[in-house]
């Protein structure tokens, strides 16, 4: 059995999972629960499994229920109700009126470790001999990462990026970033860096500056970063299915 909803790509099926979210900011609530039969008037659920947060999911309460699917994922607004039917107590979503496709965050940011080295051009100057540093990524999102790091780099540093992932995705390497924050935690230094496009360059480099770098740094603009953006959207996607975020 399935349900076919014309604002969603895929119909819903039985024992697909979803995600439901209770009350809002600090105070929300997470729960995961699987499709167990549809009704004329509603959704049945498995007992919602409580995941993380604060606020506890009773009988009659307004939730976003949070589909995920190939394509995107999509939110729709119910209630929750606990019914007694034949000596068994059914969870029942109210049926969406409306359901929103979920927009891609321009900068979502997951934890993945991936293989990166890094070379410091300092806070200013461009040095004549790289120095490369061999390491891996904290988390990463189509605007930035933070990376593992020996020791602090202070901001507004410049560093130049090679990264594994870069060459799956075409874009050419290295990429520049400058060192927005340093920090300590768990006895490892780490360094968080934002991505610098080939149209903000000239913010961070001098004419002279700009052609003692990399050819590839000038091709780092808007079709690679997104190209960025929906590999990590996509990352997102699939920790979402393994119920890992």
């Amino acid at each position: 059995m399935q349900l076919a909803l014309s604002q969603i790509s895929e119909p819903l099926k039985l024992w697909e999972k979803i995600e439901i979210v209770v009350a809002d900011g600090d105070e929300q609530g997470l729960y995961l629960a699987r499709i167990e039969d549809f009704m004329a008037d509603g959704i049945v659920i498995s007992n919602p499994e409580f995941k993380e947060g604060r606020t506890l999911l009773r009988d009659h309460s307004e939730v976003v229920v949070l589909v995920i699917k190939e394509d995107a994922v999509y939110q729709f607004y119910s209630l929750l109700n606990k019914m007694d039917i034949g000596g068994k107590t059914l969870f029942v979503l109210t049926l969406p009126r409306e359901i929103q496709r979920v927009q891609r965050r321009e900068y979502v940011r997951i934890e993945l470790v991936h293989n990166v080295s890094f070379a410091n051009l300092g806070a200013k100057n461009i040095e004549q001999k790289l120095i490369w540093h061999d390491t891996v990524t904290f988390n990463i999102s189509g605007g930035g990462m933070a990376l593992k790091t020996a020791e602090d780099i202070d901001p507004p540093s410049i560093l130049l990026l090679k990264m594994d992932i870069f060459s799956r995705l075409k874009i050419a390497q290295p990429v520049a970033a400058i060192c927005r924050r340093s920090f300590y935690q768990d006895n490892q230094h780490y360094t968080g860096v934002e991505f610098i496009r080939s149209d903000n360059l000239p913010h961070y480099f001098y004419k002279e500056e700009l052609k003692r770098l990399p050819k590839s740094v000038n091709q780092f603009d808007h079709h690679a970063q997104n190209r960025l953006v929906t590999y990590v959207f996509q990352q997102q996607i699939e920790l979402r299915k393994k119920g890992l975020i």
